[in-house]
């Protein structure tokens, strides 16, 4: 408009200008105001569309809601009852098993029981063998001790002749290797 009013004669500029501008003014708001009467009209139409089909959907999804709650009811319930069954086996075997497991031990104690009285009836025979051969080794030491002084003794006598100590003297040592055998038995027997 700045433009136009250069070009345009002053008076005109003036008072048609000013007259020009409030008439689009005017104009322009009406246009807006009867447009945007018509938008509104349209909005509203639309909020009502709108309101009318999230109802409809507020009420679909509140069925369908409803649905799975059952539905999800019904699941628990059933879940719930299969839990207390499977509990119940669970016990069972539990016991079952426990009891077999008693019973096991029991077998097993009663066969450690006789697997003791077995080995302490072994060992007090052992005990005794070994006892009764200790005595017959001491008694054979005993002996062979006897008969060692007694052969010493016939040695010394028989000491004049050299001729006649040889024999006593490989029979002495005979005696003496034996009776160290018969020692290093009854240590190795106690």
């Amino acid at each position: 408009m700045a433009k136009a009013a250069t070009k345009v004669p002053s008076w005109i500029s003036k008072i048609l200008l000013p007259e020009i501008k409030s008439m689009v003014k005017e104009v322009v708001k009406e246009e807006i105001s009867s447009e945007v009467k018509v938008l509104d009209a349209r909005i509203s139409a639309l909020d009502s569309k709108l309101e009318e089909r999230t109802k409809s959907l507020d009420s679909k999804l509140e069925e369908r809601f409803k649905a799975l709650d059952s539905k999800m009811e019904e699941r628990f319930k059933s879940l719930d009852l299969k839990i207390a069954a499977l509990d119940s086996k669970l016990e069972e075997r539990t016991k079952s098993l426990e009891s077999k497991m008693e019973e096991r031990f029991k077998a097993l104690d009663s066969k450690i029981i006789a697997l003791d009285s077995k080995l302490e009836e072994k060992t007090k025979s052992l005990d005794s063998k070994l006892e009764e051969r200790t005595k017959t080794l001491e008694n054979e030491i005993s002996s062979l001790r006897n008969e060692m002084l007694s052969l010493r003794n016939e040695m010394n006598a028989r000491f004049d002749s050299i001729e006649k100590r040889l024999p006593l003297i490989e029979r002495l040592a005979q005696i003496e290797s034996r009776l160290e055998r018969l020692e290093k038995q009854a240590e190795l027997g106690k």
